[in-house]
């Protein structure tokens, strides 16, 4: 695989789980957006991965 695919899948997996993040939080509480708070850490960890920002070096 290459980068771009593997960031393309890393996306998708924020997108799906964001989304039903959202959905928990409408349901359960709907007058507090907690969802906020995921969706900031999670797009720090994507943007990281972008980025190449990395804690462990992949071995070729």
């Amino acid at each position: 695989m290459n980068t771009s695919t593997t960031i393309f899948q890393s996306f998708k997996q924020y997108a799906v789980a964001l989304v039903f993040l959202g959905l928990i939080n409408l349901i359960t509480s709907p007058n507090t957006l907690w969802v906020i708070w995921p969706a900031l850490g999670m797009g720090i960890a994507l943007l990281s991965e972008i980025l190449g920002i990395s804690s462990s070096k992949k071995v070729s």
